[in-house]
């Protein structure tokens, strides 16, 4: 009787197949990494979408997933069937199974494969304790034991955090520089209304496009204007089969789809093509930018966001090879379109587009495109079957947030048009500067129109200055673990609409009103929100008298004409600016670092300095300018002077031919502010182990221009010859810090 009695407990405890799984705390810790599992994984598909829905992925993912954890219960329970003992199968194979796959999403999402095998085997146990603690306050049994179980996973929890969580999630505030509202009066006010704000036209918005978009029926079935086909099959072959099966063509029949907004009346009216970067190519790009078309139509200019989605990366599709130049090239292709539209009476466009009057305008990937396009003949000079470079005009280039890889073994240069770019301090995708490079390879001739601008922003991430990219700069899983950006999405796109409205005014347009706020960011005060920025300016009418890029400054000379020297400095050489990698971002400065009072840094003309002719009418005198990077952050890494960029001040002395002189000090003009430190993460130090080192340091080279008007300074009761300067001195006031200087020189 007991024998059989057995027999039929071990035959009700074997489960499917006759396999023996286990019950109690076993079972339940089992159903907790089940949990754990199923949920990353759901979570973990809504970065890697498939195109056929939010829903279906989510429902494939929860059903594949559970039926791969139910197989690896059963697998380890076959494999330990011979085994006398109990052995937990369920909570083995679950554990297996999931930290396998997790690795292997979290390697995927580019987390480096070690971190990547941690985290998921951390996940795992998560999962497997929750479970247990669910499982004890499950059971009947005494208070005293379920109060132990739950606070040992309170403890568990705390252990975790203290070795990984950021503490600057608990109140210590990460050092972004100087606030707007602290940072004083700009130097020249700004004499225009508030360009982020609506102008005076109406417009109309339309789609024009290949007619057979599979998935969006505005460039579809319902568009109105049908565009021609582009065949790219010159530049790349690399369209898999998946890919062609989801958007219906390959590289011979690229679409020339774009989304319109143009003003009503009489134009023509000047044109700004705007294009995305790389995100997921099932979440579309093209629409992020309407809060720009709409605002830029309203204000007299034709705006276009060009779709390259189907350039995109795909988790399933992978992303064709010579994207970065695929994707310049669709928008010269676009400009050939649109000229074909402008000279068909039965278009929309018909006389409406003034093409001596273009700018592009590029996010991410699309930053880089919009500057290869403009120096087109870089990779396209034999390409005939692209618009005529004389029948259109680029006048300004925009790059937000932009790459800047090598195409080709080339770089983009150029020369006589307006450049801006804008960066946030806290991009997880785009973490480099990389426009600054741009901006050191344009350059101008004298008595042209152009100049460069750069704005660095404080607080600002890469994806909010698209409206459906979000405030997650990466996808899920990876998504995760970034912090949320201190702007919101709303703050930093009106950083976006005043300065790409402002841009196009002035280029585009015309209106030397809105001039003062690329000089200096303060003068958009009234309507830019209250963050901190760096930013650099600088025109066809600057006349420079140190660069430090020639082999002849390896010591910190300046160029030719002048020659420099230093007194009670520890160093002073010249070095090129670094990223958060410590690449270089392209070009050079000499690098003062002083450890005590009384340091500087002179520079001495053989005879005088050049200036810029200026306006006879007004008087105007010549502005001395400088572009500086505050580096203290070094020397309180090594040596832990904390204090060295908070004391930081910089007196300035210009010397004329007689030997007067005059001094400003630099933060009665603009404070010196503290390069911005980023972590990217909430992870705290483990955050390095995720990507590709961008996240492993907190700080970059970050440059800001002074402007230093002659009405400024002051003198010892004698007037100082301004137009026959003969030296600059930097006297550092502070007991210690480190700068590199750059551009120095006298502008307009």
């Amino acid at each position: 009787m007991n024998i059989e009695m057995e027999r039929t407990r071990l035959r009700e405890r074997r489960g499917l197949l006759g396999l023996r799984f286990e019950e109690g705390l076993w079972r339940s810790a089992a159903g907790g990494i089940w949990v754990a599992s199923t949920s990353t994984v759901a979570l973990s598909a809504l970065g890697a979408p498939t195109g056929f829905g939010t829903g279906f992925d989510l429902a494939a993912a929860i059903v594949l997933n559970v039926l791969a954890l139910a197989l690896s219960g059963i697998v380890v329970a076959w494999l330990l069937s011979g085994v006398r003992r109990e052995v937990p199968a369920l909570a083995i194979g679950a554990a297996l199974y999931t930290i396998a796959a997790l690795s292997v999403i979290f390697v995927f999402a580019e987390i480096k494969t070690g971190f990547s095998i941690g985290l998921a085997a951390l996940f795992t146990g998560i999962g497997a304790g929750g479970g247990w603690v669910a499982g004890v306050l499950a059971r009947r049994g005494p208070w005293r034991t379920k109060l132990a179980a739950v606070l040992s996973a309170l403890l568990a929890a705390g252990f975790i955090g203290l070795l990984t969580v950021d503490s600057r999630l608990f109140g210590a505030e990460e050092n972004q520089g100087v606030a707007l509202a602290d940072a004083g009066e700009a130097i020249e006010a700004l004499a225009a209304e508030d360009p982020s704000q609506a102008g005076d036209y109406a417009y109309r918005a339309f789609t024009y496009g290949s007619g057979e978009d599979k998935h969006r029926s505005e460039f579809g079935e319902s568009v109105g204007l049908i565009s021609e086909p582009a065949d790219a099959s010159g530049y790349t072959s690399d369209w898999p089969w998946l890919r062609k099966r989801f958007w219906g063509f390959d590289e011979s029949e690229l679409p020339l789809n774009g989304r319109v907004w143009m003003p009503e009346g009489d134009g023509p009216w000047p044109l700004v093509l705007m294009v995305h970067g790389n995100h997921l190519m099932e979440d579309y790009s093209d629409e992020g930018y309407g809060y720009l078309g709409e605002l830029l139509a309203s204000r007299g200019f034709l705006a276009v966001s060009v779709d390259e989605n189907y350039l995109n990366y795909s988790v399933w599709r992978g992303i064709p090879d010579e994207d970065m130049k695929l994707r310049a090239w669709i928008l010269l292709k676009h400009i050939g379109q649109l000229e074909r539209f402008a000279n068909d009476p039965s278009t929309p466009f018909y006389g409406a587009v003034d093409f001596d009057r273009v700018a592009l305008l590029g996010h991410s990937r699309g930053g880089q495109a919009v500057a290869m396009a403009a120096d087109r003949e870089a990779w396209f000079a034999a390409d005939n079957a692209l618009p005529d470079r004389e029948s259109y005009r680029i006048r300004a280039v925009i790059a937000i947030a932009p790459t800047d890889t090598t195409v080709d073994g080339r770089t983009a240069n150029l020369k006589d048009v307006v450049y801006m770019t804008l960066q946030g301090s806290e991009d997880a995708d785009v973490s480099n500067f990389y426009g600054e490079r741009q901006y050191q390879r344009t350059s101008f001739t004298p008595g042209s129109a152009g100049f460069k601008t750069s704005l660095y922003i404080g607080g600002a991430n890469h994806g909010q200055f698209n409206t459906t990219w979000g405030a997650r700069d990466e996808s899920m899983p990876a998504g995760l673990f970034l912090k949320t950006p201190d702007l919101t999405g709303d703050q930093q796109r009106q950083i976006a609409k005043v300065y790409v409205s402002a841009l196009m005014e002035t280029a585009l347009h015309d209106d030397e009103a809105y001039r003062p706020l690329f000089r200096d960011y303060r003068a958009g005060a009234d309507f830019l929100p209250d963050t901190s920025y760096w930013s650099r300016y600088e025109d066809a009418d600057f006349v420079p008298v140190a660069r430090y890029e020639n082999a002849r400054n390896a010591d910190g000379q300046p160029d030719a004409g002048a020659t420099a020297s230093a007194a009670g400095v520890d160093a002073w050489t010249r070095q090129e600016a670094l990223d958060r990698q410590n690449h270089g971002k392209g070009n050079s400065g000499v690098v003062v670092s002083w450890s005590e009072e009384g340091a500087s840094y002179a520079i001495q003309a053989d005879s005088f300095f050049r200036m810029p002719s200026t306006d006879s009418e007004d008087g105007s005198l010549p502005i001395l300018s400088f572009s500086m990077a505050n580096l203290s952050w070094l020397l309180e890494e090594d040596q832990g002077t904390e204090a060295a960029a908070e004391n930081l001040d910089i007196r300035v002395e210009a010397e004329d031919e007689a030997g007067r002189t005059a001094r400003v000090l630099l933060s009665d003009i603009l404070p010196i502010q503290a390069t911005p430190r980023t972590s990217f993460t909430w992870l705290g130090w483990p955050e390095v182990g995720l990507g590709e080192e961008e996240y492993n340091h907190e700080v970059e080279s970050v440059f800001q221009t002074y402007l230093l008007p002659p009405e400024r300074f002051e003198t010892a009761g004698h007037d100082v010859d301004w137009n026959h300067l003969r030296r600059i001195v930097f006297y550092f006031e502070g007991a210690a810090g480190q700068v590199m200087l750059d551009d120095i020189g006298f502008a307009r």
